[in-house]
């Protein structure tokens, strides 16, 4: 008889499918699991964190309107470094077909 939240999962360190928990959500909302032979948390199956080009696109517009980074930030609930990640890339994409 199995317990609920015992899955059939192997451990990536030691290879054992015994007594793999479940234990939690990463922030992308993979699920986490726990291997109690080895006592280590892991995620079988990571999804990759990443903004949409339009969220991003949003995010450039409101900076060039005016809005401050941290503004941005804010709003949009991201990290201000991110706005000024992007605005760096978009300057250089522009320079790079400048001087084309």
């Amino acid at each position: 008889m199995k317990k609920a939240g015992i899955r059939e999962v192997s451990c990536p360190k030691c290879g054992s499918n015994e007594r793999q928990i479940k234990k939690g959500f990463t922030k992308a909302g993979s699920q986490q699991w726990h291997c109690y032979a080895c006592k280590i948390k892991y995620t079988p199956n990571p999804k990759k964190w990443q903004y949409s080009e339009e969220e991003k696109e949003n995010a450039k517009r409101l900076y060039y309107l005016g809005l401050t980074g941290r503004g941005v930030g804010k709003y949009f609930k991201m990290n201000k470094s991110n706005i000024y990640r992007w605005i760096a890339e978009a300057g250089k994409k522009d320079n790079e077909s400048m001087a084309k």
